[in-house]
C-alpha cells in the first residue's frame, strides 16, 4: 500500500453505497457509530432497473412509501402472475399470497439507491463519492482495516463489503476458493415505454423454454416497462444468446403484447451478472469484517426478494456491530426474520404469542 498524505479514522467503513451499504450506514450512524461509505458512483448509480420493495421492507427501513420522493407503482402482490413452463402457479403458493395481502412497490434503482444513501448522510454518515476500490487497496494491520483511496487512507475497526457481485472486500477476505465460486445469474434487461406494451404488467416466467431461464415484465412508476431474461450457470461466461432475450421478445409479440416492429436494439438495455454466494459466510471468524447484500449472495430466484434481503442484511449488520456481536450468525438471523415475519402476517392475530421479530434487539 502506497504512502498517503492524510488519514481518516472511523468505527465502521462500508465499501458500496447500494441498498445494503446505505442501510448499514444509516443504522450504524443512528447507533452513534462514526461511519463512512466508499461509493464509486456520484451522485447516483446508473441503474434504471426495477426494485421490488415489499410492505415489510419499509418496516425494516423504519420508513413508509409515502416518504419516498419519486414516483413508483404499488400493485397488490396477489395480482402478480408467476408462470412455470407457461402454466400459472397455483395451490399452496396462491393460498399463501392471498392471505398475506401485501403490496410491492417498484421505484427506479438509481433514484432509490440515491435516496437511501442521502438518508444515511442525514443520520451523520460520511460518503466518499466517485471512488473505485480494488482488493489490493485493502489491508489489515494493528487491529484496524486500512483502505487506500487515492492519496488518502481510511481506517476502521469494522469493515463491511457491500459492493455487489465484484465486491473487493469479498475478493480480499472471503474468496478462498477463487474469484468465481458457486452459481452465477446472468441477466439482460430492456427498458420500454409503457405505451408500447399491452400485456399484464407484472409477470415472472420461470423455466422459459429452457430449465434455468426465466423472464419478467415489470412496469416502473415513471411510464417505463422493464422486460428481461436471466439464466443460472456455473460457468464464468456465457453467450448472450443463451439468455433467450430475443425468443422472449418474440413470444410477447406472438401474444400481441409488443408491436411487430419492436426491436431490442432500439431500446436502452443493460446486463450483468450476480454471483450467488449463498453457501459462503457473511462475516470473518473474529466478526470484524462482513459482506452483505449481493456481496454475500443473498439473491433469491424470485426477483421480488433480492432488495429486501440486501436491506435486511444491512440492518442486521449494523445491529451486530453496535452490540459488539462477533458471533457471525447474520445469515441465520436474516432467514429467521423473513420466515417469522411472513408467518406473523398469516396467523399472528390468531396466535397472540407469536411476536414479530424486530431487527433491533
Amino acid at each position: 500500500m502506497a504512502n498517503a498524505n492524510s488519514r481518516f479514522h472511523y468505527d465502521v467503513l462500508i465499501v458500496g453505497g447500494g441498498p445494503a451499504g446505505a442501510t448499514c450506514a444509516r443504522f450504524s450512524a443512528r447507533h452513534g457509530l462514526n461511519v463512512a461509505v466508499i461509493e464509486r458512483f456520484a451522485p447516483y448509480s446508473a441503474k434504471r432497473t426495477s426494485a421490488g420493495i415489499f410492505d415489510h421492507t419499509w418496516k425494516i427501513l423504519e420508513l413508509s412509501p409515502s416518504s419516498y420522493p419519486h414516483p413508483m407503482k404499488s400493485p397488490n402482490v396477489a395480482t402478480f402472475k408467476t408462470l412455470n413452463n407457461g402454466k400459472e402457479l397455483t395451490g399452496m403458493l396462491s393460498a399463501v399470497v392471498s392471505k398475506l395481502n401485501r403490496y410491492v412497490y417498484f421505484p427506479n434503482r438509481d433514484e432509490f439507491d440515491g435516496w437511501l444513501l442521502s438518508l444515511a448522510m442525514l443520520e451523520g454518515a460520511s460518503v466518499v463519492h466517485n471512488t473505485a476500490i480494488r482488493p489490493h487497496d485493502i489491508d489489515f494491520k494493528d487491529g484496524r482495516y486500512h483502505v487506500q483511496v487515492g492519496n488518502q487512507v481510511h481506517t476502521s475497526e469494522y469493515l463491511v463489503g457491500a459492493a455487489g457481485t465484484c465486491c473487493p472486500v469479498y475478493r480480499r477476505y472471503f474468496g478462498n476458493s477463487g474469484s468465481w465460486p458457486d452459481t452465477t445469474m446472468f441477466l439482460t434487461e430492456v427498458e420500454v415505454l409503457e405505451s408500447e406494451y399491452s400485456g399484464p404488467p407484472y409477470v415472472s416466467y420461470f423455466n422459459f423454454m429452457n430449465s434455468g431461464v426465466f423472464g419478467w415484465t415489470y412496469i416502473e412508476g415513471d411510464g417505463w416497462l422493464h422486460l428481461g431474461t436471466a439464466i443460472l450457470s456455473k460457468q464464468q461466461k456465457i453467450k448472450k444468446a443463451d439468455m433467450l432475450l430475443d425468443e422472449f421478445v418474440l413470444s410477447l409479440k406472438s401474444k400481441g403484447q409488443l408491436p411487430e416492429n419492436f426491436k431490442v436494439e432500439n431500446h436502452p438495455t443493460l446486463g450483468g451478472s450476480i454471483r450467488m454466494f449463498a453457501k459462503h459466510p457473511m462475516s470473518s471468524d473474529d466478526g470484524s469484517c462482513f459482506v452483505i447484500g449481493d456481496s454475500a449472495g443473498l439473491l433469491q430466484l424470485d426477483a421480488y426478494n433480492g432488495i429486501t434481503n440486501a436491506i435486511l442484511s444491512g440492518r442486521l449488520c449494523a445491529d451486530a456491530i453496535s452490540r459488539g456481536d462477533r458471533t457471525g450468525n447474520i445469515r441465520n438471523k436474516l432467514h429467521r426474520y423473513l420466515f417469522t415475519d411472513v408467518l406473523h402476517d398469516m396467523i399472528g392475530n390468531a396466535v397472540p404469542m407469536l411476536k414479530r421479530i424486530k431487527p433491533l434487539s
